[in-house]
């Protein structure tokens, strides 16, 4: 198959993730105009890469991952999907002994997992090639760049600064996303995840990236390819029925709002100075008290406790699907840190 637009060098992925990090030192506000354009440019490359678009054909689609660690060896996993609409799909990620299936069917969508300990990858492999989360967004700056030898115009969105931002990076011939960035907790302080894509290549009328690499600051921490991608006529309905024992949520096919955290109290520990970062799952009920709370990584379980402790006394505003609650997970990073002692 043809590739239809590039592939970025592995040996050029640390000062690529370099200088993305530094185009978001600049700020700079700009008019409604500008934000129109953004609006369109992330609508454009929708319209050339999204393969869950309404309209789109069925698919089937594998992609082989590899979770990148400073302290061992790296863990390999799969991420196989069946994707017929927003209202019919099936996937299922696996990785070292851990599996996870969620399954659509209408308005109802099936969630189940092996364990109750879930990597932070496994969360996020889904969303590696996904166009539809680059929601509209006020950005505060575009930037022409040249990266790697590429022509790209990147949004950036700063909220002040002295913070860490975010940007999405596209191709200037193509219209296809390169690079997104986005501000996570790097032990004591917040740095910048850069994830690049490359390797585009024709799927019907649309492209799709086939290759990705994510880095935190400089440290690669996810490198994933799609081994294969085609369209998927015929169905097995089998493939669409609930999995024994998994909990059941909404499928919203309207209007998504995400539950929120409002106002959360950041536990301080006794001990050493320092900090370290805990991250947790809460299933948000329709009246937006908790009703499921999980410690899902934390650099030590003595941690688990405290950070559950916090959480409990953490109001929240549901998740909504056209106007209307709806019970839904959340995920959130808690940056811990610990108070001296005499």
């Amino acid at each position: 198959m043809a590739s239809a637009s590039h592939h970025v060098c592995t040996t050029c992925r640390y000062s690529l993730f370099l200088v993305l990090a530094l185009t978001l030192h600049v700020f700079t506000a700009f008019a409604s105009k500008q934000d129109a354009e953004a609006a369109a440019l992330i609508e454009h490359a929708k319209q050339v890469s999204d393969i869950h678009a309404d309209g789109a054909p069925p698919f089937r689609m594998k992609l082989r991952f590899k979770i990148l660690k400073d302290d061992g060896p790296a863990m390999e996993g799969e991420y196989t999907e069946f994707w017929v609409s927003k209202a019919q799909w099936r996937e299922e990620t696996v990785v070292g002994d851990f599996r996870r299936i969620q399954v659509t069917e209408g308005d109802k969508r099936w969630l189940l997992d092996s364990s109750t300990v879930v990597p932070k990858e496994v969360r996020e492999v889904p969303f590696l090639y996904e166009i539809g989360k680059f929601q509209r967004n006020r950005w505060n700056s575009q930037k022409d760049r040249v990266l790697d030898g590429i022509r790209v115009h990147c949004l950036e969105d700063k909220p002040a600064p002295s913070l860490a931002g975010r940007a999405i990076c596209f191709d200037k011939a193509s219209g296809t996303v390169i690079a997104e960035v986005r501000p996570v907790q790097l032990g004591s302080q917040v740095g910048l995840r850069t994830c690049l894509r490359s390797d585009y290549q024709k799927f019907g009328d649309r492209v799709v990236a086939r290759f990705y690499e994510c880095a935190e600051g400089r440290h690669p921490r996810l490198e994933a390819r799609i081994v294969e991608l085609a369209a998927e006529a015929a169905r097995d309905s089998a493939l669409f029925a609930p999995p024994e024992g998994a909990k059941e949520w909404v499928n919203c096919l309207g209007s998504v709002t995400p539950p929120k955290v409002l106002a959360p109290q950041v536990p301080v520990l006794p001990g050493s100075s320092g900090s370290a970062l805990v991250m947790m799952s809460i299933v948000v009920g329709t009246d937006g008290k908790p009703l499921g709370l999980s410690v899902t990584s934390a650099p030590n379980r003595i941690y688990d406790e405290a950070a559950l402790a916090a959480a409990r006394q953490w109001k929240f505003q549901a998740a909504t699907c056209d106007g209307k609650p709806i019970e839904e997970e959340l995920t959130v990073e808690i940056e811990m840190h610990h108070s001296h002692s005499y």
